[in-house]
């Protein structure tokens, strides 16, 4: 088929969408930049919700499913839209080339399905990038989507490597329900901070920290780092997430706790047991 490409790209674009959605948190929902801006909730909602009207308005394309998951979480929204978007692409690709040439209707104009199809491909694209934006305010990692990110590694002239956090779809799924995956990250241009020589604790200090939208405070650890290639804080949130910043920032989950378990070792002294009087 001459259009395979386009159904071939619809395919990859899926997984795209569905790993930066997969970057939020439950706890990330509802947080908005600012006023005017969707929250990650809105913009599943619009994906959902303007991709089921396009397929079936426009090309009349229908999944069956309903436009959003019966119960709006994170999860659920993952479960949904790669279960809908499979049938979509089901459909089109039992499509031949002369009904991709025919024309319909988008919005108040006739243009050709082709057209359409790559108008829907950058609109998601667009929406995409905007919550790529977010993940970085939120100090989230962020992985490729399409080749390095500053977290992978900088640029590819830097021989920064691509890393996707899942290889297809049914990976995704499986490993978000059981709280997903987060490959090493090695950061633009350096190893990883295990790997950093001379990294030593400064410090040790109770703190409280609040969330980007400013709705929640909690308490936390954070450990002070010294290491030659400059400073950095691992913070331990009381709900067990790690955040890292300065020569920690991006690093994985996993990553962040091995380091913070290495710079604050339990203590040698022993254990004082009390006679229990009385």
């Amino acid at each position: 088929m001459r259009y395979a490409f386009l159904l071939d790209t619809y395919e990859t674009e899926r997984l795209k969408t569905l790993s930066v959605w997969s970057s939020f948190h439950d706890s990330d929902f509802n947080f908005r930049p600012a006023i005017r801006i969707r929250s990650p909730h809105e913009h599943m909602v619009h994906q959902c919700v303007s991709e089921d009207n396009w397929m079936k308005n426009m090309l009349s394309i229908d999944s069956g499913m309903p436009q959003l998951p019966a119960t709006e979480r994170r999860l659920e929204f993952l479960q949904h839209y790669a279960a809908a978007s499979e049938k979509r692409l089901a459909l089109l690709r039992e499509k031949d080339d002369a009904w991709w040439e025919e024309a319909t209707q988008f919005f108040n104009v006739a243009r050709p399905r082709t057209w359409i199809m790559l108008r829907r491909l950058t609109h998601s694209a667009h929406h995409r990038a905007q919550l790529t934006v977010y993940l970085r305010l939120l100090e989230r990692p962020v992985y490729s989507t399409y080749g390095p990110s500053a977290d992978t590694g900088g640029l590819p002239v830097n021989k920064a490597p691509t890393i996707y956090r899942y290889r297809d779809i049914d990976d995704l799924l499986r490993a978000e329900a059981e709280g997903g995956t987060y490959p090493d990250l090695p950061g633009p241009g350096e190893k990883s901070p295990t790997e950093r020589p001379g990294a030593s604790r400064r410090s040790l200090e109770r703190v409280a920290v609040q969330s980007r939208a400013g709705e929640t405070t909690q308490g936390a650890w954070r450990a002070t780092v010294d290491s030659p290639k400059g400073y950095g804080t691992i913070t331990l949130l009381d709900s067990g997430f790690y955040r890292g910043e300065g020569i920690y920032f991006g690093q994985a989950q996993g990553r962040l706790m091995a380091e913070y378990v290495r710079l604050n070792p339990p203590s040698d002294e022993p254990t004082m047991d009390y006679p229990q009087l009385g």
